[in-house]
């Protein structure tokens, strides 16, 4: 099927994504046994990888959705909103990276304590920018701008994955996705990533589960209904 529309729905699922990983890093840093520097290698490279992925997200959209979105809707003033939440995403990522490198070198459990706290901080700022999204910023893509111009925001974003690492972020995504969405999902990816997805993707996310979370996923991707 063609469309003149962009289909948005996809953005959605990739918001989840990011709201459930950001939300679970304060549990796993304050859980960190204190002076285990490995664990909290571990969890600083998955922080580092969550807010770089996120970065590229927003510079996708400074760079290709608001510019376009700010000369065709009357009303600006959402989209300015949104801008400044950027901002201050921005800023608490910058203090959550310092506070995490502290906590690499000696995993001391009052420094966990202070990174938890800015990425709860951070977790808060990101869930109120993404809900803002979801109801003002998509549906005004989905009237404004053009099934390319849609598409290269997707690019940009994507771009930024590290190629061994795109099959593990794909499970992140199916795993805070519903069964439709994961479904959905799925039927808009190539081929050939369904098809790498079958055969390697789940176990290597399975894998990187467990490293992160020190536990496995409960086959929430490969089988079973979500809670959603």
């Amino acid at each position: 099927m063609t469309t003149t529309q962009p289909d948005t729905d996809n953005m959605v699922i990739i918001h989840q994504c990011f709201r459930d990983r950001f939300a679970a890093m304060p549990s796993l840093i304050t859980a960190v046994p204190d002076g285990d520097t490995d664990r909290a290698g571990v969890l600083v490279d998955f922080l580092i990888e969550l807010t770089t992925a996120l970065h590229h997200h927003h510079i996708a959209e400074d760079e290709a959705l608001w510019p376009l979105l700010l000369n065709r809707v009357d009303d600006t003033s959402a989209i300015l909103t949104m801008e400044e939440q950027h901002e201050r995403i921005g800023e608490l990522i910058d203090r959550a990276l310092a506070q995490a490198s502290a906590f690499r070198t000696s995993a001391r459990e009052h420094r966990g304590e202070q990174l938890a706290v800015t990425l709860t901080a951070l977790s808060a700022a990101l869930n109120a920018h993404l809900d803002d999204e979801e109801a003002v910023a998509l549906p005004l893509a989905e009237k404004h701008l053009t099934v390319a111009e849609w598409a290269h925001v997707g690019e940009i974003g994507h771009a930024s994955i590290p190629k061994d690492r795109m099959l593990v972020f794909l499970g992140y995504i199916l795993l805070s996705a519903t069964d439709r969405q994961r479904a959905y999902f799925l039927a808009q990816s190539p081929l050939p990533a369904r098809i790498a997805w079958k055969v390697l993707g789940r176990r290597k996310f399975e894998a990187d589960y467990q490293r992160v979370h020190g536990h496995p996923s409960k086959n929430a991707v490969s089988a079973g209904p979500t809670s959603r």
